[in-house]
């Protein structure tokens, strides 16, 4: 089986991924920036890996049945590109899947405990938060609302389970799982949200995720509730998470995901991620799209991009993204 990454790759990383394919597979690396190598290997490949292909390669890509995002969200340009392919499966890889649900973790016990006001106060040799203002929120007995029940979702809520916290969870198609008590679907949101003590939105960037947590979702939440988002922040309504906030609702609040980027390199030291100045809340915690920016991260990719290739050559693929659903 012939697989093409199409964009560069390290020595080292090129040598890990190859190090742990199975017998059988081949795996093809264009000399960096040489697009022209890369179109010549396309009509001979069963597979690629990478996102945002161009059109003339898929086009030359004849024998091509699998496209493999070596990350979680899938660009909507692929799903759009694959739409008109049938026979192409679109695969993505949850490689940061841990890290990410350890990250949203962190955020929610820094929110929940007033960590960061207390650090600033406390770093000018200020004590006062020790004697005044608001205590920080307890976890055990609390319940918590996991908006995304996928590879992420699952380490959220068992997490929560660990600090002895009652756990619901909304996922695409609800049901049952171990664990939880409610598993719901998007249209149980209003019956959920008035119970959780704290959200954690680990949903990804699709159509039917945009906009999800909006006026009514932050109108129904318990007051005082604390929101974390390690998802996408098209899942928030900008406008509604600020009135929330400006209003008392939200007891706090713990971003990773956001509606604004730097374009370029000279940009990132200087754009606001969203339009409202969120950081002059107290009860907000910032963090710059991080959840998986940790040790190991590129060698953890290989190994899940190896194990789902072999997966793949061996009969037993992964479930594909649903290029209706976007995931």
């Amino acid at each position: 089986m012939d697989v093409l990454h199409y964009h560069p790759l390290e020595a080292d990383l090129a040598r890990r991924l190859r190090e742990g394919l199975a017998p059988g597979i081949a795996l093809h690396l264009p000399p960096k920036g040489d697009a022209g190598a890369a179109l010549a290997l396309a009509a001979r490949c069963a597979g690629v890996i990478g996102g945002r292909l161009p059109v003339a390669w898929l086009d030359a890509a004849v024998q091509l049945r699998f496209q493999l995002i070596p990350y979680a969200g899938v660009p909507a340009q692929d799903r759009a590109q694959l739409a008109g392919r049938p026979e192409v499966t679109l695969y993505n890889s949850h490689f940061n899947a841990a890290a990410t649900a350890e990250h949203a973790w962190a955020l929610l016990l820094a929110a929940a405990k007033r960590l960061l006001p207390a650090h600033a106060r406390l770093a000018c040799g200020d004590w006062t938060p020790r004697y005044e203002g608001s205590p920080s929120l307890g976890l055990a007995d609390s319940r918590l609302l996991v908006l995304g029940h996928g590879a992420v979702g699952r380490r959220v809520a068992a997490y929560g389970r660990a600090f002895a916290m009652r756990v619901d969870a909304v996922s695409r198609r609800g049901g049952a799982a171990p664990g939880i008590e409610n598993l719901g679907t998007p249209s149980d949101l209003p019956a959920l949200l008035p119970a959780a003590d704290a959200v954690v939105c680990c949903l990804p960037d699709t159509p039917g995720t945009v906009g999800l947590l909006d006026t009514a979702a932050f109108a129904a939440m318990k007051p005082g509730a604390i929101l974390v988002n390690v998802g996408r922040g098209t899942s928030v309504d900008e406008d509604a998470l600020h009135d929330a906030l400006a209003g008392g609702r939200l007891g706090a609040a713990a971003l990773d995901a956001w509606w604004r980027y730097p374009a370029t390199a000279a940009e990132r030291a200087a754009c606001p991620p969203s339009r409202h100045d969120l950081g002059r809340f107290e009860n907000v915690v910032l963090s710059p799209h991080r959840a998986s920016h940790c040790e190991g991260r590129e060698e953890a990719r290989m190994d899940d991009l190896a194990r789902i290739l072999n997966a793949i050559a061996g009969g037993e693929a992964p479930r594909p993204v649903d290029l209706a659903e976007g995931y």
